[in-house]
Formats: C-alpha cells, structure tokens, sequence
C-alpha cells in the first residue's frame, strides 16, 4: 500500500510540474513573438518605404533682381529639379551687399557682375573670386534721358551721370565718345573722366552709384545706365536708350562668380552648366527681345 501511495504522489506532482510548464510557456510565447515582431516589422516598413531618389544639393546664389534674378528663377523652377539641385535666391539691390555676402560665406555664389567689376572689387577689399566664362548675358549700357528724344536735343553744359565703379564708368564713357559727345584718350582702360582729351558740348560729367541712375534720371539731362537697372525701372535699353553699348563687349558680359578656390564645387559647377543651357538662352531672348543678350 505504501509502495503505491508514494507512486501515486510522485505521479500527482508530475502531471502538476507538467501543468505548470505548460501554462507558463503559453503566456510566454505572445510577449517573445511580440518582441520578434518589433524588431522585424519597422525595419520591414522602412525598407518598403524607402525610395532611391537622391537628395537635392542645396545652393544659396546673390542675385540683384532682374533680370540676372528672374533668368535664375526660370532655372530654379524649370531646370534645377531635374539636375538634383535645390537654389535659394538671395535678391540684393546693390552690388556691395552682393559680394560682400559672398565674402562673409553667406551665400556660396553670385550672379549679377561682369570680370572686370569682379577684379576691381576685389582688388579694393582684399580678396579673389572667380568667374566662370563663357559668360552668361550681357546687360548693355545706354544713354537716356527723360528731358531729350535725341542726342542732337542735349545742350552745351548739360549734366550726364556715369556708373561711379571703374569698368562701368569706362563702358558709359565709351558709349558717350561713340555717340560723338567726347573724346578719349588712345588705348586707356578703364578710362575715366580725367581721359576725355574733347568735349564739343561742354558736357559736365558726375559719377554716381549705379542704383542712383534711375531714381535721379528726372534731374539730369543724360545719364549712362547698365541694363539691369533699366529692366527693373521697366525700360528697355534697345528702344528707350537714345545710343546703346556694342553686344560685341562680351568682356562686360555677366556670369556665376564664387570665392577662388570654391570654382569646382559641384553645386557650383552645375549652377553655372545650366545657366549656359540653351533653353535659358532662348528664354533670355524671348523674354527681353533685345535688352538682355544671351552669350553664344
């Protein structure tokens, strides 16, 4: 009797230990399968939701308003998603601020000046830039007057105003001895109001900021303008101007510009490719009709 009482015990606890292994187990499997499933599921979803799309460059550029802003705007919108390339705008209304910012890294390149204004600059405040060639569009400098409808009509002693900067000054002055009103000396660059060897109508010369030509125009008789500050007084410079700059100064011509040493950037370098690209060019054309000169 004994013999089978111990048996029945040990056959009673058996079946309980069995029991209880079961149970634990069955409570247990749920949170290891949860635990499997969260380390598995995200990674599964991340990888479903990936996309091989590469991220966009991201670029800052100085411009001043038109029209080297609005060619940049027609790049940005209808060129640069495809090229990968994210540009941010930066608008600046003098051409100071404009380089002064490049200097600063505040902005990784500029579009809005030609090589020699670039060199003078840069001579005066101690530092390089580059400018990549061939150029981009050429603003060309005109003569207007909102007192005259023809250079025959200017008076003796009349005022003219000029760019106040070195090679924009020369390119008025140019223009004001092709017209017939004075006389440089020979083979003088940049030549300056100190250069005028003849000057038929006794006209008086004033050098003033660029960004004063228009507002000032009124009080003048004359004044030499760059073309971008004619579009932006909504002029144009091939139908207002009473004499126009030769399209053949390409040397005036703008382009993209960025610190020395920064020129093979790749942002850069593909800002400056699709500016060239010809569907800018003929939208330079289109949009300008001859105010704006897109560089071959």
């Amino acid at each position: 009797m004994n013999t089978i009482n111990i048996n029945r015990r040990f056959f009673v606890i058996a079946i309980t230990s069995f029991a209880a292994s079961t149970v634990f187990a069955s409570c247990s499997s749920p949170q290891n399968n949860s635990a499997v499933n969260t380390n598995v599921n995200p990674s599964a979803t991340t990888a479903a939701n990936t996309t091989t799309t590469p991220a966009k460059e991201k670029i800052k550029v100085g411009v001043t308003p038109v029209p080297a802003g609005e060619i940049l705007e027609f790049v940005k919108k209808n060129l640069a998603p495809e090229a990968g390339l994210d540009i941010e705008i930066v608008t600046f209304n003098d051409f100071v601020q404009n380089n002064t910012a490049l200097k600063d890294g505040v902005i990784d390149a500029n579009y809005f000046q030609h090589i020699p204004f670039m060199e003078d600059y840069g001579k005066k405040h101690n530092f390089e830039m580059y400018a990549f060639t061939p150029q981009i569009h050429l603003n060309p400098v005109g003569l207007f007057s909102k007192k005259y409808k023809s250079l025959k009509d200017v008076p003796n002693k009349a005022l003219v105003t000029i760019p106040d900067d070195p090679s924009n000054a020369h390119r008025a002055l140019k223009v004001l001895e092709s017209s017939g009103l004075i006389k440089l000396k020979e083979n003088v660059h940049p030549a300056s109001p100190k250069d005028i060897i003849a000057n038929t109508k006794n006209i008086q010369i004033k050098e003033i900021p660029g960004a004063q030509a228009i507002p000032s125009l009124p009080d003048v008789d004359l004044a030499g303008v760059t073309g971008n500050w004619i579009l932006q007084a909504g002029l144009k410079t091939d139908k207002d101007a009473l004499a126009i700059e030769s399209a053949n100064e390409q040397i005036y011509a703008v382009t993209v510009t960025t610190l020395k040493g920064k020129e093979t950037d790749p942002r850069i370098q593909k800002l400056y490719k699709l500016l060239r690209d010809d569907k800018v060019k003929q939208f330079i054309r289109d949009k300008y009709q001859g105010s704006v000169i897109p560089i071959p």
